[in-house]
């Protein structure tokens, strides 16, 4: 019994019309389809073609691809001044802001996560680690800490076995500090 030509990898003895290979079948159609075109456009007169076109694009996928890829080229560009910047941990967001040096975290978004009140004594426990919006450069008034003092006094801190405190611990070291280090070694 002989064998299936069409079981055996293409060569030229059994794929004498080249359909199996992807570049001259792709040659083979795009031939076709302007072969098509012209008796189109003689047929139709010079703008016949223009819809059969459209409709031709349109079978192949290639206006869904052109849009889908405009549409992702958009929304990247729009949002590129807030990539990497989005934080969130047990549905609280976290304003976090990186200077280049070292990543702060907004003293608000730790007494939201933390559950705790107004502190008076949070500038004496984080001492030299803090600074005011003003001195970062960024816009309204509040108190930043220096996210790796944060991650210090989560660990140091008596309640430190404490469940939540524990993941935001570990939220912080896995997706702010390892992150932001590696951009920087990156950077040179």
């Amino acid at each position: 019994m002989k064998p299936d030509p069409f079981d055996d990898p293409p060569n030229a003895e059994n794929d004498p019309l080249w359909l199996r290979r992807p570049l001259h079948e792709r040659a083979i159609r795009i031939g076709f389809y302007l072969a098509v075109l012209g008796l189109l456009c003689l047929v139709m007169g010079p703008l016949g073609f223009v819809p059969w076109l459209f409709i031709m694009a349109t079978a192949a996928g290639g206006v869904e691809r052109l849009v889908l890829r405009l549409w992702g080229d958009a929304r990247f560009h729009a949002l590129k001044h807030r990539q990497g910047r989005h934080y969130s941990f047990a549905g609280h967001p976290l304003q976090i802001h990186d200077d280049g040096r070292d990543c702060w975290i907004a003293e608000a978004s730790v007494r939201r996560l933390l559950k705790r009140q107004h502190d008076p004594a949070l500038k004496a426990r984080f001492s030299n680690q803090w600074r005011d919006s003003a001195e970062l450069g960024l816009q309204g008034k509040g108190l930043w800490i220096k996210v790796s003092a944060l991650h210090q006094h989560l660990a140091d801190a008596p309640e430190r076995m404490d469940p939540t405190r524990v993941r935001l611990r570990a939220y912080l070291d896995r997706d702010i500090l390892q992150p932001a280090a590696k951009r920087r070694e990156r950077a040179g």
